[in-house]
């Protein structure tokens, strides 16, 4: 019996979920990877192939830059000078 996609994206997403940033970075190499291979199958051609390599690391980019903004979001409230200066 086949699964369905949503429960295919929810072992995903649950696989990934305590994964090391060493472990997401590969993760994310290797769904760049079938996205291209998937890509090359549909015969694109060079240009529509860099527009979407281009699309998915500037999205990749957005999403790093959103978890590091969330990281230190309450950061000098949690650890404000005074306190590290002791």
């Amino acid at each position: 019996m086949a699964m369905s996609t949503s429960a295919l994206k929810k072992i995903i997403q649950n696989g990934i979920r305590d994964l090391p940033e060493e472990g997401l970075k590969m993760v994310a190499d290797f769904v760049l990877f079938i996205r291209v291979r998937l890509a090359h199958e549909k015969d694109l051609d060079e240009e529509k192939m860099m527009k979407f390599l281009s699309k998915e690391l500037e999205q990749l980019s957005a999403s790093e830059t959103a978890h590091l903004e969330e990281e230190f979001e309450n950061y000098e409230k949690d650890f404000p000078i005074e306190q590290i200066r002791k």
